[in-house]
């Protein structure tokens, strides 16, 4: 018998490929392990600063477009000796309003947010693509690598590693939001917020922990 958490998964996972069928999808994330600073240097990147980062980037695309927050696990530094899959919380992203502006804005996201590369699929789940959107060796900056259609896996899971490739999305879906349309004075908070430095983390900044926060919920349920 499937325990709630599947089911809720599983209806999740249900509307995400509806989605995919009607609209351009997307994935980004802005978790990262490192970034490079002005000199080239490695720069680690805390969880408590990934989390900030992340809530930035979803304030960001929220203005535009509707997300679903996903648990997915990407290989960062795909096809080098640092390679390594790291868990993550994701953004699933729809163009709901069929702007076709959603490739444009998500590589301009993954550049800005310093990630290998973010995946775009068109309408109708079809022709998948990888862009590459820092200077690592795979896919490689302003690479495209096509990946075919999504697969749609058995028991919840909803992408494989297509072909090999570095996206794995599993089957923790942990909540959906729509585009925010802010007041004049929300808007301005938003921006403040959107351009604040993430390496600063202050304790009333409004950063989620949907891991956490997913966890929790469901904690009555187990």
């Amino acid at each position: 018998m499937k325990d709630y958490r599947q089911v809720v998964n599983e209806s999740s996972l249900s509307r995400m490929r509806q989605h995919m069928i009607e609209h351009d999808t997307a994935m980004i994330t802005a978790f990262r392990g490192y970034v490079k600073g002005e000199d080239g240097e490695q720069i680690t990147v805390t969880r408590k600063q990934n989390l900030k980062r992340n809530s930035q980037l979803k304030a960001q695309l929220s203005k535009r477009y509707n997300i679903t927050v996903v648990q997915g696990k990407y290989i960062e530094d795909y096809g080098t000796n640092d390679a390594k899959e790291v868990g993550e919380v994701t953004f699933f992203v729809v163009d709901q309003d069929d702007t076709g502006n959603l490739e444009k804005d998500i590589t301009k996201a993954g550049v800005d947010w310093y990630q290998d590369s973010v995946l775009f699929v068109e309408k109708g789940a079809k022709n998948g693509r990888l862009i590459g959107t820092n200077d690592s060796d795979f896919p490689g900056f302003k690479k495209v690598i096509k990946v075919g259609n999504p697969i749609f896996g058995k028991s919840g899971e909803f992408m494989t590693k297509m072909r090999g490739r570095p996206f794995v999305f599993e089957e923790v879906v942990i909540t959906e939001h729509k585009a925010q349309k802010l007041s004049r004075m929300g808007e301005w908070a938003r921006s403040v917020f959107i351009n604040s430095d993430w390496q600063e983390v202050d304790d009333d900044e409004p950063i989620i922990d949907y891991k956490k926060e997913y966890d929790d919920r469901f904690k009555e349920w187990s």
